[in-house]
């Protein structure tokens, strides 16, 4: 246990091992979580058109309250992860608890308001009044069951951010592997299950996640030790609230701005005709499974960069961006290199009509070739919540999605059509990833200290262990 705690520690060792010791196991458990998204999409088809209609008419919803989820975990990594590296434990254990406290009660709000506004919210959002009763009996259950989906998540964070590789990704994918199991007994019944439909693939989403949030709570109390059930004062907890609120709340916003930024591309594309839609879209859905190892990298770095900014190791930091920067270059151009191969048969076997295969085609012998620098704008932003700086993380995101990306692509599919639109998305990533990598390795500041005066600990600790409050984050 020694050995393995030493491992943990990643201001010490290979910043590049570290790394991947951690983005493998994450690949791992994204791959499972898209897997239950397909399985829940195959079912509920076999239900009916309708049903399939509302359960995939509610994504954009839920992806907007797990944008708050994501918000949170990125807070929890920040404050957990710079306190472990400055060696804290007693700070480590307040804050780990405090942000899993904080973020069972805002989605416990969220849920009431949710349950409240169900109707309403997707009248306006334009549910038709065939698909509200699905619509109905899916989201009720399902945001009855977010505070099961967001604790492990939390958790899975936390002991992120504490160097555990291995853990997070277990739990991810016990909470997927449950969660497909159970779809097809939940949704047509088996033996004394009763069928029940929509409700059926919701039920099997929250007795899943209740099941890891049981598991991952008592990881987090019994394994770790690192859930800290004295009371801190309320002044002290509210201080560490809004530490992961700081961070939490802009990484929240920043994670929306690539989705709203891709609408406006497929708005884009929609002018073209549907083979043009469906062409594009399948090529970037194929194209998401080849930047998983990116996606896990961008939840795996935070961890790096607050531990090593927490403990003052800036050239650590700037190694953890740099080696991140070459992984995201040298992926994406393998990745492209196996898509432009594959991209006739993979148009064949996805795509019923040649004109939507030519655009797929098109789209994987263009776009891929630059997938690396949206990998380096993913990095970067989460290396920078890491070390408690959100707002730079905003900043590149907002600079690549409506500063580069929705400009380009309109310019460029109002100018040559199709081609020029996909032009439009490759020379972003081109542009944003060569500008990014330039700014953050020669300018960027590479410690956790946001300003000279801001406390590293809330001034009540600092005071009882008759410390002065030290500057830093």
């Amino acid at each position: 246990m020694a050995a393995t705690r030493k491992n943990r520690d990643l201001t010490q060792g290979p910043v590049f091992g570290h790394m991947m010791r951690m983005v493998i196991p994450m690949s791992f458990g994204i791959v499972a979580m898209m897997l239950v998204g397909i399985v829940d999409a195959y079912w509920v088809g076999r239900l009916g058109t309708v049903e399939q209609a509302a359960v995939q008419f509610v994504f954009p919803m839920t992806m907007a309250v797990m944008s708050i989820a994501i918000g949170l975990g990125a807070g929890a990594v920040s404050v957990v992860a710079r306190a472990a590296g400055r060696g804290d434990g007693e700070r480590t254990k307040r804050v780990a608890t405090d942000a899993v406290v904080l973020a069972l009660i805002v989605t416990a709000i969220t849920s009431a308001i949710g349950i409240a506004l169900v109707d309403p919210i997707f009248r306006l959002m334009g549910a038709t009044d065939a698909m509200m009763p699905h619509v109905r009996d899916y989201m009720v259950i399902w945001f009855a069951g977010i505070i099961f989906m967001v604790g492990p998540m939390i958790a899975s964070n936390i002991l992120r951010a504490l160097g555990d590789a291995i853990l997070p990704s277990v739990i991810m994918i016990i909470a997927a592997v449950l969660n497909m199991i159970l779809d097809p007994i939940l949704i047509f019944g088996l033996g004394p299950i009763p069928a029940m439909e929509v409700q059926g693939a919701a039920l099997a989403t929250l007795i899943a996640n209740l099941v890891v949030f049981i598991v991952a709570m008592a990881i987090m109390i019994f394994r770790e030790k690192i859930i800290d059930l004295s009371w801190p004062g309320f002044s002290e907890m509210v201080w560490n609230w809004r530490e992961v609120a700081r961070i939490g709340a802009p990484a929240a916003g920043s994670n929306m701005i690539n989705p709203i930024a891709m609408t406006l591309v497929f708005a884009a594309a929609a002018r073209f005709g549907e083979p043009v839609v469906a062409g594009f879209g399948v090529a970037g859905r194929l194209e998401a499974l080849a930047l998983i190892p990116l996606f896990a990298l961008s939840g795996s770095i935070g961890a790096i960069t607050g531990q090593n900014g927490g403990a003052g190791r800036e050239d650590r930091v700037r190694e953890a961006f740099r080696s991140a920067f070459l992984f995201c270059a040298g992926w994406g151009a393998a990745m492209a290199v196996l898509l432009a191969v594959l991209a006739y048969p993979l148009a064949w076997l996805f795509l019923p009509s040649e004109e939507a295969r030519a655009m797929a085609r098109l789209t994987w012998w263009i776009a891929p070739v630059t997938m690396g620098g949206y990998g380096i704008a993913m990095a970067a932003s989460a290396g920078f919540n890491g070390l408690g700086r959100p707002l730079l993380g905003v900043a590149i995101n907002l600079m690549r999605g409506f500063g580069l990306l929705v400009p380009l692509v309109w310019l460029g599919s109002a100018a040559f059509g199709p081609a020029g639109m996909i032009s439009g998305y490759a020379l972003t990533n081109v542009i944003a990833g060569a500008v990014i990598a330039f700014l953050v390795l020669r300018y960027a500041p590479m410690s956790a200290v946001e300003t000279k005066t801001r406390p590293v600990v809330p001034p009540t600790q600092a005071a009882r262990a008759g410390a002065p409050v030290r500057p830093g984050e």
